[in-house]
């Protein structure tokens, strides 16, 4: 092939998907190589090991001229200051999604150059969409590790706190842990009623908790084992409505009522040191484990939406404002929990601080909120008009989304109703998700 014919348009279009084509002078690209080099005493030479390339450069000076020249130059400049990953038409190298790098240079010859601007920039190439399942998974596992080491932290604790005097100390005790294991049962089997097998699960370590707390002071050689047993069943029953994919708004809703709930149950202390310290670590495993599965499930429910962004998931989708909201939610929870360990510990010198699993559950929440807010600058934003006619929902998913593949979503996300699907009426709200500049 003639090099006249590899040579095409130059052309830049904006993660908004505004296009501009644009002249250029001479054109260039540069890639970076990983290589290890290795020396070695008294040898001559290196060993150099190849691993693989680094990032691909595009420096262009775009030129545009013509009596608009400066208006087309500004108008590019604003595009390049989009954020988001936009698409380069380059005209040797071919086509490459890009993100503009360092310096966004202007020059504007006003003696030697009238009638022509030149906006210098220059396009890195970025990692294609195939990597992004493997990099959230690689972020679910590490939030995964964390919740595993707050696990382990907090049943240690529990285990190691509890303790019963007396028959008395032993029927409280079982007492706090059944009416706990109510509330936990009430506030969240909502969450997990749509999901047959979710449900299942819960329903069953409801049942397994019950007959463990039952058992937990058979036998004194068997209390340490007994409690860590309940303690894993705790948290394992608070974990799996947080792992159910259901609106994120809808989770945030159900565990902070639970948590509202437990930490409102105790307000009066109960006689007794044993009592007392027994009534704090059981308050304390149960307000932080329904963190602790909140934090992990809304970071991990980000993590999945990510990768399967595009790839015909029918999971509700989370937007940027549902994401923002819980990622504060979840820190206001972490602050009332806080608040209310302190008080405890302050008003009983002989109960313990627990620092350990404190920071365990800190580092947890801190990590999941951090991911959600990352993750939430590319999420959809929903948006909601008002029909100013009636409509059908074909035509409507195809003006809203350019597809009329998003009908489900549409139906989902509104609610409709048999009569709606077939005609949606004047004046009905419809709310839908975009992507945002």
């Amino acid at each position: 092939m003639e090099w006249e014919k590899r040579i095409t348009e130059a052309k830049y279009t904006s993660p908004s998907g505004k296009g501009i084509s644009f002249l250029y002078g001479s054109v260039s690209r540069e890639t970076e190589l990983k290589t290890g080099v290795f020396t070695f005493p008294d040898k001559d030479g290196a060993k150099v090991q190849h691993q693989g390339m680094g990032a691909m450069s595009f420096p262009l000076s775009c030129v545009f001229n013509g009596s608009d020249c400066m208006e087309k130059a500004d108008s590019f400049e604003a595009m390049l200051f989009e954020k988001g990953v936009g698409e380069l038409q380059h005209p040797v190298y071919g086509v490459h999604k890009v993100v503009p790098h360092g310096k966004v240079k202007r020059v504007d010859d006003l003696i030697s150059g009238l009638n022509e601007s030149v906006v210098e920039v220059t396009f890195i190439k970025i990692i294609t969409d195939d990597f992004l399942p493997a990099l959230e998974t690689v972020r679910a596992a590490e939030i995964e590790k964390r919740y595993g080491a707050f696990a382990d932290g907090a049943c240690k604790d529990f285990s190691a706190g509890v303790f019963a005097e007396s028959v008395h100390d032993e029927l409280r005790q079982k007492s706090i842990l059944n009416a706990q294991a109510e509330n936990i049962k009430g506030g969240l089997e909502s969450l997990v009623k749509s999901k047959k097998e979710a449900f299942s699960d819960f329903v069953s370590t409801v049942t397994e908790l019950k007959g463990q707390v039952n058992a937990f002071f058979d036998k004194e050689d068997g209390r340490m084992n007994g409690a860590l047993n309940t303690a894993r069943l705790v948290l394992n029953m608070m974990r799996i409505p947080s792992q159910v994919v259901i609106g994120v708004s809808e989770k945030i809703k159900g565990y902070s009522a639970l948590i509202f709930t437990l930490a409102g149950q105790f307000k009066n202390d109960p006689f007794g040191v044993r009592n007392v310290v027994n009534s704090v670590m059981s308050s304390r495993i149960f307000l932080q484990g329904a963190l602790a599965s909140l934090a992990s499930g809304v970071a991990l429910q980000l993590a999945s939406q990510a990768a399967q962004e595009g790839r015909g998931s029918d999971a509700p989708v989370c937007s940027r404002d549902e994401a923002l909201n819980a990622a504060f939610a979840i820190i206001d929870l972490f602050e009332l929990i806080k608040g209310f360990d302190d008080k405890k510990v302050a008003s009983n010198s002989f109960v313990d601080t627990n620092t350990d699993t404190y920071f365990l559950l800190y580092d947890l929440v801190q990590k999941s909120v951090q991911f959600i807010l990352n993750s939430a600058f590319n999420l959809p934003m929903q948006r909601t008009i008002v029909l100013d006619r009636d409509r059908q929902i074909i035509e409507l998913s195809a003006e809203l989304y350019g597809s009329v593949d998003y009908i489900d979503s549409i139906i989902f996300d509104n609610k409709l109703t048999a009569d709606e699907i077939v005609v949606l009426p004047m004046g009905r709200e419809i709310t839908y998700f975009v992507k945002s500049a």
